[in-house]
């Protein structure tokens, strides 16, 4: 192995594996904590979050829509508490539960509900309470901030799939909603559409100072989007945290799954590096073996780690480099900093999948281990590398994130 800096480690906020115990109401947050049992499942949900676009991230099934419905006060609960800001909407053991109407929530289903018989003016004045002069002013506001000019007395079949969501966007705000709520927006798009709404509701969100909570099941929507991420699966809040920290650094095996983090190992840590090798005061650095392949890695300076202790953890496969055979260690003198440790690893290459926009490279390593990194058309072509080819492969220890849970 050899010791090099390979780039700056990133320190990310801390997430943590929520219960309804620990999650507390603070100002400037939405503060969710629900339950209900159904048959062969149970919805044990527990967050809170600042003010921004936050999504709700996880499988098919997982209690994300329940949870959006729970907010806007359409889902029963057998207890919880749902506060935003200072207004409490639910509290079951003061015996608060306020109708959907007077939480001023703007709630946008998958299909969009708009009304097929009513023009898009109307369908955006079907949410207001007022008439007249001032619902025509509103009205107009409106159509201006969601770009509908042209188009107000179209009706939703003569409309594209984005623009009947920009529609259900303007009649959800019509009412001065306090809180929109936005349930798989995209799902019902194709690929090309959903990219472009993608980009038009992080510059919405900025336009109109809402607070947004969004449900996705789609990593690259999330990744995206969202300001912070609240992970679910089956009922239970898994992580919480920001869109780099969730899926940069996931807290569990189950987290890295369903962020894409795929290629996950299990070590046992042979030392501890000396406190000048850890990337950062906040960290400290450990060398880890498996099955054969010595890496370093860096940790939280307050995780307690000791030799022979057994350790899980995923690759950050995007900063792993590859070298022509013969060529790493000179590569890595020219380019890096001594003060980071990358562990050289042999290997040959056994597969090149073209992605499109990237070439998927299939490494096994000479101790038996086998990865898939990125690597740009660009990059591929320089290194003169193609299937057959012996490689070496740099893994910086910013690229193995150990788990902070085992569970």
């Amino acid at each position: 192995m050899i010791g090099h800096r390979a780039g700056q480690f990133e320190e990310q906020l801390p997430s943590a594996l929520v219960s309804p115990t620990e999650a507390t109401h603070k100002v400037g947050a939405l503060t969710v904590e629900i339950r209900r049992g159904l048959p062969g499942f149970t919805l044990n949900i527990a967050f809170s979050v600042p003010h921004g676009l936050t999504v709700l991230f996880g499988p098919s099934g997982s209690g994300k829509s329940l949870t959006l419905q729970s907010i806007a006060g359409l889902f029963s609960l057998a207890s919880g508490k749902i506060v935003l800001d200072d207004m409490v909407w639910h509290d079951s053991a003061a015996g608060i539960q306020l109708p959907p109407q007077r939480r001023h929530v703007g709630y946008v289903p998958q299909n969009y509900a708009l009304f097929p018989h009513l023009s898009v003016e109307q369908n955006i004045a079907f949410g207001l309470k007022t008439r007249g002069r001032l619902a025509r002013q509103r009205v107009g506001e409106l159509i201006d901030l969601m770009q509908l000019d042209g188009l107000e007395h179209q009706r939703p079949a003569q409309l594209s799939g984005g623009q009947q969501q920009r529609v259900a966007l303007a009649r959800a705000l019509a009412a001065d909603s306090r809180l929109l709520l936005l349930d798989e927006p995209f799902s019902s798009l194709d690929a090309a559409v959903r990219e472009t709404l993608r980009e038009e509701m992080r510059a919405f969100h900025e336009r109109v100072h809402v607070p947004i909570v969004l449900v996705t099941h789609d990593a690259i929507e999330a990744r995206t989007l969202a300001d912070t991420v609240v992970v679910i699966q089956q009922g239970r809040v898994l992580q919480v945290g920001t869109s780099d920290a969730v899926f940069r650094s996931p807290r569990t095996r189950a987290v890295a799954a369903l962020v894409g983090m795929h290629t996950c190992w299990t070590g046992k840590v042979i030392d501890i590096a000396t406190a000048q090798h850890a990337s950062t005061n906040a960290s400290q650095a450990v060398a880890l073996e498996v099955e054969g392949l010595s890496l370093y890695a860096n940790v939280p300076a307050t995780m307690p780690v000791h030799p022979g202790q057994t350790l899980e953890f995923g690759m950050r496969t995007d900063e792993l480099r590859i070298f022509e055979n013969g060529t790493a260690g000179r590569m890595l003198e020219k380019t890096s900093e001594p003060t980071m440790m990358v562990a050289c690893a042999p290997g040959i290459v056994v597969r090149n999948q073209d992605r499109g926009t990237f070439h998927s490279i299939t490494v096994r390593l000479e101790t038996g281990q086998v990865l898939d990194i990125p690597m740009i058309a660009r990059e591929l072509h320089d290194l003169h590398i193609g299937v057959g080819s012996p490689v070496t492969l740099g893994i910086p220890a910013e690229a193995v994130h150990v788990f902070s849970s085992m569970r």
